[in-house]
């Protein structure tokens, strides 16, 4: 019996005989009474074979994949071969598909969970080394290898695994910790292999323990289904492994990681240098100081720059795309990504949906029920892969006969290697399927998600050859989680039908799958929000569908509307009907803001706002005689001002860049009305504060919308007790 206690890994570049070393490693242990536990970490799973005469064991993976963790039991999974010698294959997917790195990770949850380690002197690990991602390194992490031997030959791809090894192994230890015991030469009777091995190990500083003499005693073994060791024959081969286990026994000599250079190991495995050749030919091609001052120097070329101009919204390609496809209303969305995923998704969708619809009765259809739902990936499929998890609810969604199926995936399925896109081929003719490889946000942020959807929705479901519609328009880039999107759609559709005019479809506001399918077939393109992004994808339907566009969006406030009735008119040839319309909307302005005025009459407002024009709001303001004393402008992409177009109205703009120059004009000016892009936490009894939203409502009628609503503020304010009323706080600011 042994009283050593040892946890030891063997790793190495696949096919260089890691496993054949391992298993007659552990049969010399076994022999010299050491209770050894042999787990194979390669997903050939076929470490322990000739410890167990060839018996195939169940791996953990496929075990955990059928069996509740709650019942699993370590037993199943665990084989006695060779001298007792415990046997557990870790096991991993089939090739191409899910992460075996993950596997190697569920595997070592579930053994030490059952302390299976317990009774055993050794665990030794034999693990694949050809490239030590964060699953196949957790063997050499600190909590389970005290000493690592690297398996290798003298050919130049085994040593560069080896070499790759102990850079993993120096990213967990540092300089600190010594944990490599050293090389194990499994020689391949190649020229000059000796000679490379022991060029290598003297530059890494670590000895040679072993050297495996290349032979046919293997194949013998190989044959009768055993190690050499047990094949008893005497020679070189069983002598190795009887030595090398008494190294162990009697204490290893452990050495850090001090891994080479690419260029360093080329040099010394290939060209024979030596480490101190290499720095002193690299000193030589380094200028010195004095010489790097003489020499001219290339200009480096700044790294890019963030597009100045590009939407701040933040988050990633998956929330993005899902945001914008749940507005395809007569699809199914799935995203294939873990529950928790979705689930935050879910509420970044419909949390503005409930709260501005029970606080203020506006309705966001797309927002209160979203309708997308989850394949709720989880370790298995992380191991095996998740497509089989992802056909089925593709097939039962299907059924449903939606307008489409769009599948978006996330971080884990983009990493763990799904081929998303081969879910492509489960369309009907009555339902394409849509896949957004958005991969979480290994594929960009929030707006390249809106994007992606965008472009995979008109190339899978826009039809170039439906016949023309005269007298209607597209609506185009609506903003997908807004409380006034519907308000304005509603609104811009009842004045263009005044005109004769309708909306052929809203490319992507609430709309069904057959809308889309009929977007060329409208002669005219209203962007609704002439933001960056929308400009990009106007440039994009232009080029590929050839889409022609009105060169304004949505208008804001009467003078921008009255105009933009007049254009739209003179597009179609009927430019007489927006004088009636105009008209009756005028009188309708007039009379609010005669009924306004009396109440608003003189009041000052102090506003602070992004860069973007407000004469909608401060022609609204002049109408009831109200005056804005100060405009302070937060202008993020420094570009030039254009609070307003009326040359008069500009001494009142400043550009800023604090809050401290807010409060400070607050004290001097002493407004009635604070208006900022954010609500404020704080209540003043001296003013009232009101938040502008990002985005504005359209028509004629947006400016006194929001003074009819400092109206309703002031009437209740009364010295401030407004404050203290709980109900008017949540109605007008939740």
């Amino acid at each position: 019996m042994s009283d050593i206690r040892l946890e030891l890994a063997l790793y190495g570049k696949g096919g260089i005989g890691k496993s054949t070393i391992s298993a007659n490693l552990s049969a010399a242990l076994a022999e010299s009474g050491v209770r050894v536990l042999q787990i194979g970490c390669d997903p050939k799973h076929d470490s322990t074979r000739l410890l167990m005469h060839g018996q195939t064991l169940p791996t953990v993976l496929e075990y955990l994949k059928d069996v509740p963790k709650e019942q699993a039991e370590v037993f199943a999974v665990l084989g006695r071969g060779y001298k007792d010698v415990g046997c557990i294959e870790a096991g991993g997917p089939k090739p191409g598909v899910g992460c075996a790195g993950r596997g190697i990770i569920s595997a070592f949850e579930f053994l030490e969970r059952n302390g299976v380690k317990e009774h055993y002197d050794m665990v030794l690990y034999d693990v694949l080394g050809d490239v030590v991602c964060g699953g196949f390194a957790v063997p050499i992490r600190r909590e389970y290898a005290d000493a690592i031997f690297l398996v290798t030959s003298g050919e130049f791809m085994a040593l560069y695994a080896a070499n790759n090894i102990l850079r993993g192994i120096r990213n967990f230890d540092g300089d600190r910790h010594r944990r490599v015991a050293g090389i194990l030469y499994n020689r391949r009777n190649v020229a000059g292999e000796d000679q490379r091995v022991e060029r290598f190990a003297r530059a890494v500083g670590l000895p040679v323990c072993a050297v495996i003499p290349r032979s046919d005693a293997f194949a013998r073994a190989e044959e009768k289904k055993c190690t050499v060791v047990e094949l008893g024959e005497t020679g070189p081969e069983r002598e190795a492994f009887f030595r090398l286990a008494e190294q162990i026994r009697t204490g290893l000599t452990l050495y850090p990681a001090l891994p080479l250079e690419d260029d360093e190991l080329e040099a010394v495995v290939l060209h024979g240098m030596t480490p101190a050749r290499i720095a002193e030919e690299t000193s030589s091609a380094n200028p010195s100081p004095a010489e790097a001052t003489s020499a001219p120097v290339a200009a480096t070329p700044l790294p890019d720059a963030p597009d100045p101009a590009r939407a701040p919204l933040y988050g990633c390609a998956f929330t993005g795309a899902i945001t914008t496809a749940v507005h395809l209303t007569d699809a199914v969305v799935i995203a294939h990504s873990p529950r928790a995923c979705a689930f935050y998704t879910w509420q970044n969708i419909s949390s503005p949906g409930r709260r501005n619809l029970f606080n203020r009765g506006i309705l966001m259809p797309s927002a209160v029920s979203p309708n997308f739902e989850s394949t709720d990936i989880g370790q298995t499929e992380a191991v095996f892969g998740g497509m089989d998890a992802l056909r089925a609810q593709i097939a039962a969604a299907l059924e449903r006969r939606p307008g489409a199926v769009i599948v978006v995936s996330s971080c884990v399925s983009g990493i763990i290697g799904d081929d998303v896109l081969s879910a492509e081929d489960m369309s009907t003719p009555e339902t394409p399927v849509i896949v957004i490889p958005a991969d979480g946000d290994i594929n960009g942020d929030y707006m390249t998600g809106i994007e992606m959807c965008m472009h995979a929705l008109a190339e899978k479901l826009i039809d170039p050859t439906v016949p023309g519609r005269p007298n209607t328009v597209n609506l185009i880039g609506e903003t997908g989680v807004a409380n006034n999107t519907t308000l304005n759609y509603r609104t811009i559709r009842a004045l263009l039908e005044r005109m004769g005019i309708g909306v052929n479809c809203r490319f992507l506001g609430d709309a069904r799958a057959e809308e889309i399918r009929n977007l060329t077939a409208a002669p005219l393109n209203i962007l609704a929000v002439d933001s960056p992004d929308n400009m990009k994808l106007k440039g994009w339907l232009e080029h590929n569908y050839g889409c022609r566009f009105f060169d304004e969006s949505l208008p804001v406030g009467f003078r921008a509307t009255a105009a933009f009735l007049e254009r739209i008119g003179d597009f179609f040839g009927c430019r007489e009907k927006a004088e009636p319309v105009i008209a009756a909307e005028k009188r309708r302005f007039d009379a609010e803001a005669a009924r306004l005025r009396p109440m608003l009459q003189g009041k000052k407002v102090l506003m602070t706002t992004i860069n973007a024009n407000m004469d909608w709001l401060l022609d609204a303001a002049e109408a009831v005689g109200m005056e804005f004393v100060w405009i302070g402008v937060l202008n993020y992409l420094r570009q030039e001002l254009r609070v307003t177009d009326r040359p008069e109205r500009r001494g009142a703009v400043e550009e800023i860049a604090a809050a401290p120059t807010v409060m400070e004009r607050i004290e001097a000016l002493k407004p009635d009305i604070v208006l900022s892009n954010y609500t404020s936490a704080v209540q003043e009894k001296d003013y009232i504060t009101d938040n502008m939203p990002m985005g504005q409502l359209v028509g004629f009628h947006a400016g006194l919308d929001t003074m009819d609503r400092w109206a309703r503020l002031l009437e209740n304010r009364r010295e401030g007790e407004w404050m203290r009323d709980e109900a008017f706080f949540k109605k007008y600011f939740a």
